[in-house]
C-alpha cells in the first residue's frame, strides 16, 4: 500500500466524526497516519472514543471557518457533509483534495468490486449477491452503506467486495474500477441535498465511470449510460429478464432459461427484478446455477423491506419502511396489488421536497385507501380522493384495521423519511408491527 506511506507526508483532516469518521480516523491510526479531526458539532458522537484512545490528535469541533481547512493536503469526509458546505467549498476552490472513505479504498484495494447504487432496493441486491458469492465458495466483504465499513474491509481475506453506495459516498469516489457497476433506478430524493433532480441523477451516474460492465434498467431511462459493454435486466424484454416456458416463469439470461421463479424464496416482482439484476451483476463471475437456485431459495429478504408481518382475520401486513421515497412506494405497491384483494397504504412522514405526484395513477388503479399522518400528510392525502388524515401511527393502523377486509393487503410504505417523528425508518416499520400486533392473543 505504497500510497499510505505518501499519506503520512500529508497535512490530513478527517471531517466528520460520526461513524464513517471515526473508521477513517481508526484506519488511519493504524498505518501511522496522524490526521487533525474537524466537526462541525460541539460534541460529536465519536469525541468519547477519541478522548480516551487518540487524546494526542489535533480537534476542532463547532465552527468550521476555524478549521483551517484550506490550508490541508487532503480532507477525507464524511458522507453526512455536503461539499457545498461553505467551508469545503472554500477549500476545494483552493485546491484542497476532498475524499471519502470509498474512494481511499478504491485506491488502496486491488481486489474485485462489485458496486449497486440506485434509489431503491440496493440493500436487498448486494445482500442477495453477497448471499450467491458466499454459496459459491467466494470469500466477501460487503461493505459501503451496509455492513463493515469499507476500510475496515482492508485487513480481511477476501476474494470479492461488493459495495452498496449511496450518491453522496459516490459524489467523493473518482478511482473505483468495479467488474460490474449498477444504477437500479432512479427516484426523486435527497433534493435538500442537491440542486435539482438532474444533480442527483448525475451524482448517481458516476459509478459507470470506470465499471468493466456497466448494468442497466431498461426501463429506467435515468439509469442508462454510454459505457461498453453493458447488460439490462428488467422483468421483460432485457438480457435478463423473466420467460414462461411450458406454463412456468423463469428467470432467464440472454434468451436462455436459467432457473425457475419459483426457486426464489421471496415474493414479489420487486424481488424478482432484484435477482435478475443481482444474475447481470455476477456475470464477470459466472456462478453455476445450481449456486444462483441454492442462495436464491435461502433467501427471505430484509427487514422493513416488504417485510410479512401478521395475518389477522384474513388481512395481511407489510412492513415497507424503508419506502423512503416515491419511487420505492410505487415498487412495493406494484408487487403486492397483483397478490391482493384490495391494497391499504399507510404512508407519510418528510418528503425532503420531493414531487409526490408520481404516485397519483398507482393510488387511483391499485389502491383501495390511503392513510396518512406526519409532517406532509397533507400533501399525500391531496393526490387522491382515496385519502385519510390520521395524527400518527396507531391511529393510522386502526384505521386500516377497520377498512380492511378478507383477502386485504395494508401496506406501510411512508414514500417519506421518518425524522420527523422518529429516530430511523427502521424505529418506525418496528411501532408499524406492534400497532399491528397489539391485541393479538
Amino acid at each position: 500500500m505504497t500510497y499510505l506511506n505518501e499519506m503520512k507526508n500529508k497535512h490530513i483532516t478527517v471531517l466528520g466524526l460520526g461513524v464513517t469518521g471515526l473508521g477513517i480516523v481508526r484506519f488511519l491510526l493504524s498505518h501511522n497516519i496522524t490526521p487533525t479531526i474537524a466537526d462541525s458539532r460541539l460534541s460529536p458522537p465519536g469525541i468519547d472514543w477519541l478522548n480516551l484512545h487518540a487524546p494526542q490528535l489535533s480537534t476542532q469541533f463547532g465552527d468550521l471557518n476555524n478549521a483551517e481547512l484550506n490550508t490541508q493536503d487532503i480532507i477525507i469526509i464524511s458522507p453526512g457533509l455536503s461539499l457545498s458546505t461553505p467551508a469545503v467549498a472554500e477549500a476545494i476552490a483552493a485546491g484542497v483534495e476532498v475524499i471519502g472513505d470509498i474512494e481511499l479504498f478504491a485506491r488502496l484495494n486491488d481486489k474485485p468490486v462489485i458496486a449497486v447504487t440506485g434509489s431503491n432496493g440496493k440493500s436487498t441486491v448486494v445482500t442477495l449477491a453477497f448471499d450467491v458469492l458466499k454459496t459459491a465458495g467466494y470469500k466477501v466483504g460487503l461493505g459501503g452503506n451496509i455492513g463493515t465499513a469499507v476500510l475496515d474491509l482492508l485487513v480481511g481475506d477476501f476474494d470479492v467486495f461488493v459495495l452498496e453506495l449511496s450518491s453522496f459516498q459516490l459524489d467523493t469516489t473518482k478511482s473505483l474500477k468495479p467488474i460490474s457497476a449498477t444504477v437500479l433506478n432512479v427516484s426523486e430524493d435527497h433534493l435538500d441535498r442537491y440542486v435539482n433532480y438532474q444533480a442527483y441523477i448525475d451524482s448517481k451516474q458516476t459509478i459507470y465511470s470506470h465499471a468493466a460492465l456497466a448494468v442497466v434498467n431498461k426501463n429506467d431511462v435515468a439509469t442508462h449510460c454510454d459505457i461498453n459493454p453493458q447488460v439490462s435486466f428488467a422483468l421483460s424484454n432485457a438480457d435478463y429478464c423473466l420467460s414462461t416456458y411450458y406454463g412456468e416463469l423463469y428467470f432467464c439470461a440472454h434468451g436462455k432459461a436459467v432457473l425457475p421463479v419459483s426457486s426464489l424464496g421471496v415474493v414479489g416482482s420487486h424481488n424478482q427484478l432484484n435477482a435478475l439484476s443481482v444474475m447481470a451483476l455476477l456475470q464477470p463471475l459466472e456462478v453455476p446455477v445450481d449456486q444462483f437456485a441454492k442462495a436464491f431459495s435461502a433467501f427471505r429478504g430484509l427487514a422493513h423491506r416488504c417485510q410479512f408481518v401478521a395475518e389477522q382475520d384474513g388481512v395481511k401486513y407489510f412492513n415497507d419502511s424503508k419506502a423512503t421515497n416515491v419511487g420505492a412506494t410505487i415498487a412495493a405497491i406494484d408487487s403486492l396489488a397483483e397478490q391482493a384483494k384490495q391494497l391499504i397504504v399507510i404512508a407519510g412522514g418528510d418528503a425532503k421536497g420531493a414531487d409526490l405526484g408520481a404516485l397519483k395513477p398507482y393510488l387511483q388503479d391499485k389502491v383501495k385507501a390511503l392513510i396518512c399522518f406526519g409532517k406532509d400528510a397533507n400533501v399525500l392525502v391531496a393526490l387522491t380522493d382515496k385519502g385519510r388524515l390520521t395524527e400518527n401511527m396507531p391511529q393510522a393502523v386502526s384505521l386500516a384495521k377497520t377498512l380492511a377486509e378478507t383477502g386485504d393487503y395494508v401496506l406501510l410504505a411512508p414514500a417519506c423519511a421518518s425524522i420527523d417523528m422518529y429516530s430511523n425508518y427502521m424505529q418506525r416499520g418496528d411501532h408499524f408491527s406492534e400497532c399491528v400486533k397489539a391485541g393479538e392473543q
